[in-house]
């Protein structure tokens, strides 16, 4: 079944009397992504004749393997690990909605809704719909709050997007990244644009501080976004969140727990994307709590 994919990506794959079947692209996502084992958990339960398939690709080569599924009428889409986020973006741009175009990233692409199994996919970003849910109790509940966000990548930008269209007028929202960023559409002008330098002197202002960035994964895990000793100057309230779930405890969480700061990790958001990404993108008839409940 897979035979004219498998030429065309870095691991071999197989599968025999699917009706359908979904993917996890990125760089290396057949070595741990969690993705997989969460949809196909899912498919069991509904007794569907379907799986996702990580696939390794290549960067030079991952337009050819996008094609290659968009004509593919079996693959009902799937999901987008890192670095592909945006890449995979600018394939489908023009078919995507507003909301979407704003963050300049997805991570789940899917067949239309209204046109369904043709060639062509449209996509989402569920980063940050399901970042937000583990701390939108406390954004609901306090009034402003500096909020310091690492990181403009694609998960940065999806995690932006939402404290823009939600928080930004309850909120003060600091951007922190290479460069600065400047954003057209923030309403009250309460989004303030640092590069990463200038972190040490703001972080004894903020309240809640999100790492978006990819620093500290398993790839790079002695390492973390903000040092030890810059911690030393933060408030004593400050509640560190970092979107990373593997490891479920980065080096940035250690440290911030040794200086009695309340952390949160990025297992629960890594589950409900996955959820929203799931419904978007199969025929279910699941509601999202149960898919949840499945997942879990």
């Amino acid at each position: 079944m897979f035979e004219a994919l498998n030429t065309i990506i870095e691991n071999k794959i197989s599968g025999s009397n699917l009706d359908f079947y979904t993917v996890i692209i990125g760089a290396k996502p057949s070595q741990g992504a969690r993705s997989p084992k969460l949809w196909n958990k899912v498919y069991d339960y509904e007794g569907l004749k379907i799986q996702m398939i990580p696939l390794d690709v290549r960067e030079d080569m991952l337009e050819r393997v996008f094609n290659y599924l968009k004509e593919d009428k079996k693959c009902l889409g799937g999901a987008v690990a890192v670095p592909y986020k945006e890449k995979i973006f600018n394939l489908i741009k023009d078919d995507v909605e507003e909301e979407i175009k704003a963050t300049g990233a997805v991570n789940c692409f899917h067949r239309p809704a209204n046109r369904s199994l043709i060639n062509t996919f449209t996509g989402t970003n569920t980063d940050g719909e399901a970042a937000l849910e583990p701390i939108r109790q406390q954004l609901i509940e306090n009034q402003n709050l500096t909020i310091g966000l690492l990181g403009f990548g694609g998960a940065g930008k999806a995690i932006l997007a939402y404290l823009l269209r939600d928080f930004e007028e309850k909120h003060k929202i600091c951007l922190f990244s290479r460069n600065l960023i400047h954003i057209k559409d923030a309403k009250k002008n309460e989004l303030y644009s640092y590069t990463f330098n200038e972190l040490e002197t703001f972080l004894p202002q903020i309240d809640l501080l999100i790492n978006a960035t990819s620093i500290g994964h398993v790839e790079s895990i002695h390492k973390t976004p903000v040092p030890a000793k810059l911690l030393a100057k933060a408030k004593k309230t400050l509640v560190v969140y970092d979107i990373i779930y593997d490891p479920i405890k980065t080096m940035l969480l250690k440290d911030s727990e040794e200086k009695g700061f309340k952390t949160i990790n990025g297992l629960r958001m890594n589950l409900i994307q996955a959820v929203l990404a799931y419904s978007y993108t199969n025929p279910t008839s699941l509601a999202k709590e149960e898919i949840y409940k499945i997942m879990s």
